[in-house]
Protein backbone atom coordinates (compact mmCIF):
# COMPACT_ATOMS: atom_id res chain seq x y z
CA UNK A 1 0.00 0.00 0.00
CA UNK A 2 1.63 3.33 -1.12
CA UNK A 3 -0.13 5.80 1.56
CA UNK A 4 0.35 9.27 2.38
CA UNK A 5 -0.46 10.35 5.97
CA UNK A 6 -0.85 14.15 7.15
CA UNK A 7 -2.23 15.06 11.24
CA UNK A 8 -3.28 18.62 11.23
CA UNK A 9 -3.40 20.12 14.29
CA UNK A 10 -7.36 19.13 14.97
CA UNK A 11 -7.55 21.35 18.22
CA UNK A 12 -6.96 24.29 15.91
CA UNK A 13 -9.33 23.46 13.28
CA UNK A 14 -11.72 22.97 16.29
CA UNK A 15 -11.58 26.01 17.82
CA UNK A 16 -12.29 27.97 14.26
CA UNK A 17 -16.12 28.42 13.73
CA UNK A 18 -17.80 25.18 15.64
CA UNK A 19 -17.85 24.13 19.14
CA UNK A 20 -17.13 20.68 20.32
CA UNK A 21 -20.72 18.96 22.02
CA UNK A 22 -21.04 17.91 25.30
CA UNK A 23 -22.89 14.66 24.73
CA UNK A 24 -20.49 12.66 23.00
CA UNK A 25 -17.71 10.77 24.35
CA UNK A 26 -15.25 12.69 26.81
CA UNK A 27 -12.15 12.40 24.24
CA UNK A 28 -14.40 14.08 21.53
CA UNK A 29 -12.49 17.07 22.19
CA UNK A 30 -9.78 16.05 20.37
CA UNK A 31 -11.65 14.55 17.43
CA UNK A 32 -13.05 16.05 14.59
CA UNK A 33 -16.63 16.39 14.41
CA UNK A 34 -16.81 16.03 10.74
CA UNK A 35 -15.09 12.96 8.77
CA UNK A 36 -15.45 13.75 5.17
CA UNK A 37 -14.56 11.22 2.88
CA UNK A 38 -13.24 11.38 -1.20
CA UNK A 39 -12.74 8.87 -3.70
CA UNK A 40 -10.27 9.66 -6.47
CA UNK A 41 -9.09 8.12 -9.85
CA UNK A 42 -7.52 10.21 -12.80
CA UNK A 43 -9.31 13.23 -10.63
CA UNK A 44 -6.36 16.35 -10.65
CA UNK A 45 -7.93 18.93 -12.07
CA UNK A 46 -11.77 18.04 -10.44
CA UNK A 47 -10.05 17.46 -6.93
CA UNK A 48 -8.85 21.20 -6.04
CA UNK A 49 -12.33 22.78 -6.69
CA UNK A 50 -13.33 20.34 -3.76
CA UNK A 51 -10.37 21.52 -1.77
CA UNK A 52 -10.77 25.18 -2.09
CA UNK A 53 -14.13 24.78 -0.85
CA UNK A 54 -13.12 22.62 2.35
CA UNK A 55 -10.58 24.86 3.02
CA UNK A 56 -12.44 28.35 2.60
CA UNK A 57 -14.82 26.53 5.98
CA UNK A 58 -15.51 28.84 8.58
CA UNK A 59 -15.46 25.47 10.80
CA UNK A 60 -12.38 23.89 10.50
CA UNK A 61 -13.61 20.40 12.80
CA UNK A 62 -12.98 18.28 10.15
CA UNK A 63 -10.40 15.14 8.70
CA UNK A 64 -10.45 14.74 4.78
CA UNK A 65 -9.63 11.30 3.87
CA UNK A 66 -8.77 10.95 0.26
CA UNK A 67 -9.03 6.92 -0.94
CA UNK A 68 -7.38 6.62 -4.41
CA UNK A 69 -7.66 3.75 -7.07
CA UNK A 70 -3.86 4.28 -8.16
CA UNK A 71 -4.19 7.52 -10.33
CA UNK A 72 -2.09 7.21 -13.43
CA UNK A 73 -2.27 11.41 -13.53
CA UNK A 74 -1.23 14.09 -11.29
CA UNK A 75 -3.43 13.72 -8.37
CA UNK A 76 -0.77 12.85 -6.04
CA UNK A 77 1.01 15.79 -6.41
CA UNK A 78 -2.05 17.66 -6.31
CA UNK A 79 -2.91 16.13 -2.87
CA UNK A 80 0.10 16.99 -1.82
CA UNK A 81 -0.07 20.50 -2.49
CA UNK A 82 -2.67 20.70 -0.37
CA UNK A 83 -0.77 20.35 2.87
CA UNK A 84 -2.34 19.63 6.21
CA UNK A 85 -5.96 20.22 4.44
CA UNK A 86 -5.64 16.21 3.87
CA UNK A 87 -5.73 13.99 7.16
CA UNK A 88 -5.20 10.96 5.51
CA UNK A 89 -4.22 9.60 1.95
CA UNK A 90 -4.42 6.04 0.79
CA UNK A 91 -3.68 5.13 -2.98
CA UNK A 92 -3.44 1.44 -4.44
CA UNK A 93 -5.44 -0.48 -6.69
CA UNK A 94 -9.07 -0.80 -6.07
CA UNK A 95 -12.03 -1.86 -7.78
CA UNK A 96 -14.56 1.17 -7.46
CA UNK A 97 -15.75 4.00 -5.50
CA UNK A 98 -17.19 1.55 -2.64
CA UNK A 99 -14.22 -0.85 -2.50
CA UNK A 100 -12.35 2.73 -1.94
CA UNK A 101 -15.11 3.90 0.65
CA UNK A 102 -14.76 0.87 2.63
CA UNK A 103 -11.30 1.57 2.98
CA UNK A 104 -11.72 4.71 4.42
CA UNK A 105 -14.55 3.50 7.09
CA UNK A 106 -11.94 1.84 9.45
CA UNK A 107 -10.08 5.12 9.71
CA UNK A 108 -12.93 7.44 10.32
CA UNK A 109 -12.03 9.80 13.61
CA UNK A 110 -15.10 11.92 13.28
CA UNK A 111 -18.55 12.06 15.02
CA UNK A 112 -20.64 12.82 11.19
CA UNK A 113 -19.75 11.48 7.87
CA UNK A 114 -19.67 13.09 4.74
CA UNK A 115 -19.10 11.21 1.67
CA UNK A 116 -18.57 14.17 -1.11
CA UNK A 117 -16.90 13.26 -4.79
CA UNK A 118 -14.07 14.60 -6.21
CA UNK A 119 -15.28 18.28 -7.65
CA UNK A 120 -18.17 18.20 -5.05
CA UNK A 121 -18.29 21.75 -3.18
CA UNK A 122 -19.85 22.18 -0.16
CA UNK A 123 -22.30 25.02 -1.17
CA UNK A 124 -21.16 27.81 1.45
CA UNK A 125 -18.50 28.77 3.45
CA UNK A 126 -20.40 28.71 6.39
CA UNK A 127 -22.03 25.34 5.29
CA UNK A 128 -19.96 22.91 8.20
CA UNK A 129 -20.74 25.21 10.44
CA UNK A 130 -24.61 26.10 9.91
CA UNK A 131 -25.14 22.39 9.41
CA UNK A 132 -23.14 21.60 12.73
CA UNK A 133 -25.35 23.92 14.81
CA UNK A 134 -28.29 21.75 13.80
CA UNK A 135 -27.16 18.58 14.15
CA UNK A 136 -26.08 19.28 17.80
CA UNK A 137 -30.00 19.78 18.58
CA UNK A 138 -30.73 16.13 17.53
CA UNK A 139 -31.25 13.23 19.97
CA UNK A 140 -28.57 11.00 20.12
CA UNK A 141 -30.71 8.64 18.44
CA UNK A 142 -30.76 10.35 15.26
CA UNK A 143 -28.44 8.88 12.99
CA UNK A 144 -28.48 10.43 9.89
CA UNK A 145 -29.46 14.16 8.73
CA UNK A 146 -30.15 15.25 5.38
CA UNK A 147 -29.75 18.85 4.01
CA UNK A 148 -30.45 20.38 -0.16
CA UNK A 149 -27.97 19.54 -3.26
CA UNK A 150 -27.77 21.37 -6.22
CA UNK A 151 -26.68 19.52 -9.93
CA UNK A 152 -23.67 21.90 -11.11
CA UNK A 153 -22.90 22.69 -15.02
CA UNK A 154 -19.38 23.12 -15.19
CA UNK A 155 -19.82 24.33 -18.73
CA UNK A 156 -22.46 26.98 -18.16
CA UNK A 157 -21.14 27.66 -14.25
CA UNK A 158 -24.51 27.45 -13.04
CA UNK A 159 -27.23 25.29 -10.71
CA UNK A 160 -29.15 23.14 -12.98
CA UNK A 161 -31.96 21.82 -10.50
CA UNK A 162 -31.76 21.49 -6.57
CA UNK A 163 -33.38 19.18 -4.24
CA UNK A 164 -34.35 19.15 -0.94
CA UNK A 165 -37.65 17.57 -0.35
CA UNK A 166 -38.63 15.78 2.83
CA UNK A 167 -38.25 11.99 3.05
CA UNK A 168 -41.94 10.50 1.85
CA UNK A 169 -41.50 6.64 2.86
CA UNK A 170 -42.48 4.04 0.80
CA UNK A 171 -45.72 5.71 0.32
CA UNK A 172 -44.52 8.86 -1.08
CA UNK A 173 -42.93 9.43 -4.29
CA UNK A 174 -40.53 6.87 -6.16
CA UNK A 175 -38.30 7.34 -8.59
CA UNK A 176 -35.53 4.79 -10.91
CA UNK A 177 -36.79 1.83 -8.83
CA UNK A 178 -36.77 2.66 -5.36
CA UNK A 179 -37.71 5.38 -2.78
CA UNK A 180 -36.94 9.15 -3.32
CA UNK A 181 -33.62 9.48 -0.95
CA UNK A 182 -31.78 12.35 -0.76
CA UNK A 183 -28.30 12.65 -2.79
CA UNK A 184 -25.76 11.44 -0.51
CA UNK A 185 -23.40 15.22 -1.19
CA UNK A 186 -25.74 16.37 1.33
CA UNK A 187 -26.47 13.49 4.24
CA UNK A 188 -23.83 13.56 7.18
CA UNK A 189 -24.28 9.95 8.97
CA UNK A 190 -22.73 9.37 12.57
CA UNK A 191 -19.68 7.25 12.03
CA UNK A 192 -21.66 4.52 14.01
CA UNK A 193 -23.90 3.49 11.89
CA UNK A 194 -20.42 2.11 9.98
CA UNK A 195 -19.04 0.47 12.81
CA UNK A 196 -20.46 -3.12 11.76
CA UNK A 197 -21.08 -1.72 7.77
CA UNK A 198 -19.26 -2.09 4.15
CA UNK A 199 -20.85 -0.58 1.32
CA UNK A 200 -21.80 -4.14 -0.96
CA UNK A 201 -19.05 -3.51 -3.93
CA UNK A 202 -21.28 -5.89 -5.71
CA UNK A 203 -22.63 -2.44 -6.52
CA UNK A 204 -21.10 0.19 -8.47
CA UNK A 205 -23.58 2.84 -8.23
CA UNK A 206 -25.96 2.68 -5.59
CA UNK A 207 -24.20 1.00 -2.91
CA UNK A 208 -24.93 4.15 -0.47
CA UNK A 209 -28.42 3.53 -0.76
CA UNK A 210 -28.26 0.52 1.17
CA UNK A 211 -27.68 2.12 4.46
CA UNK A 212 -29.01 5.17 3.50
CA UNK A 213 -32.38 3.85 3.17
CA UNK A 214 -31.78 1.73 5.79
CA UNK A 215 -32.12 4.33 8.60
CA UNK A 216 -34.71 6.55 6.42
CA UNK A 217 -36.96 3.28 6.87
CA UNK A 218 -35.90 2.67 10.79
CA UNK A 219 -37.22 6.48 11.56
CA UNK A 220 -33.95 7.80 12.36
CA UNK A 221 -33.33 10.69 10.53
CA UNK A 222 -34.39 14.61 10.60
CA UNK A 223 -34.45 16.54 7.42
CA UNK A 224 -31.83 19.76 8.11
CA UNK A 225 -33.17 23.13 5.89
CA UNK A 226 -30.26 23.84 4.48
CA UNK A 227 -28.24 23.41 1.59
CA UNK A 228 -25.22 21.43 1.64
CA UNK A 229 -23.36 20.51 -1.32
CA UNK A 230 -22.92 21.53 -5.21
CA UNK A 231 -22.39 17.81 -7.46
CA UNK A 232 -21.10 17.96 -10.82
CA UNK A 233 -23.68 16.88 -13.56
CA UNK A 234 -21.22 14.57 -15.26
CA UNK A 235 -21.11 12.32 -11.94
CA UNK A 236 -21.51 8.45 -12.94
CA UNK A 237 -24.85 8.23 -11.66
CA UNK A 238 -26.03 11.04 -13.95
CA UNK A 239 -24.63 9.67 -17.35
CA UNK A 240 -27.74 7.61 -19.21
CA UNK A 241 -25.40 4.57 -20.00
CA UNK A 242 -25.59 3.85 -16.36
CA UNK A 243 -29.35 4.21 -16.40
CA UNK A 244 -30.00 0.07 -16.14
CA UNK A 245 -27.32 -0.40 -14.12
CA UNK A 246 -28.25 2.44 -11.64
CA UNK A 247 -32.32 0.57 -11.27
CA UNK A 248 -30.90 -2.68 -11.32
CA UNK A 249 -28.84 -2.08 -8.24
CA UNK A 250 -31.59 -0.04 -6.75
CA UNK A 251 -34.14 -2.50 -7.07
CA UNK A 252 -31.68 -5.47 -5.53
CA UNK A 253 -31.15 -3.28 -2.97
CA UNK A 254 -34.54 -2.95 -1.94
CA UNK A 255 -34.67 -6.74 -1.86
CA UNK A 256 -32.03 -6.90 0.40
CA UNK A 257 -34.10 -4.33 2.44
CA UNK A 258 -37.26 -6.65 2.39
CA UNK A 259 -39.24 -3.43 0.74
CA UNK A 260 -39.35 -5.17 -2.95
CA UNK A 261 -42.96 -6.19 -2.27
CA UNK A 262 -43.92 -2.78 -1.51
CA UNK A 263 -43.94 -2.02 -5.34
CA UNK A 264 -43.21 -5.06 -7.08
CA UNK A 265 -44.83 -4.03 -10.73
CA UNK A 266 -43.76 -0.55 -10.99
CA UNK A 267 -39.74 -2.09 -9.91
CA UNK A 268 -40.37 -4.42 -12.68
CA UNK A 269 -41.71 -2.32 -15.04
CA UNK A 270 -38.83 0.08 -14.63
CA UNK A 271 -36.34 -2.46 -14.82
CA UNK A 272 -38.06 -3.93 -18.28
CA UNK A 273 -38.18 -0.37 -19.41
CA UNK A 274 -34.78 0.57 -18.52
CA UNK A 275 -33.34 -2.90 -20.52
CA UNK A 276 -35.24 -2.04 -23.74
CA UNK A 277 -33.55 1.52 -23.64
CA UNK A 278 -29.90 0.69 -22.83
CA UNK A 279 -28.93 -0.59 -26.35
CA UNK A 280 -30.44 2.76 -27.64
CA UNK A 281 -28.61 4.84 -25.04
CA UNK A 282 -25.00 3.20 -25.50
CA UNK A 283 -25.33 3.19 -29.09
CA UNK A 284 -26.20 7.20 -28.78
CA UNK A 285 -22.87 7.65 -26.50
CA UNK A 286 -20.93 6.23 -29.09
CA UNK A 287 -22.04 7.94 -31.59
CA UNK A 288 -21.64 11.37 -29.83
Amino acid sequence: MKSLHIRPVMQTRAATGCQADARVADDASAAPRFSIITATFNACNALSSTARSLQEQTCQSFEWLIVDGASTDDTLAVVRGFGNLVTTMVSEPDTGIYNAWNKALPLLRGEWVLFLGAGDVLYETDTLAKVLAELDKLSLETTTAYGGTTLFDAASGTDMRARNPEWGGLRGPWGGGRPWMPCHQGVFQRARVFHDFRFDERCRICADGETLLGELLAGRSERLDIMVARFDADGISSQPRNRLRMVSESVYINWKLGIFHARPVYQVAVLIVNALLHPWRVWRRRKH
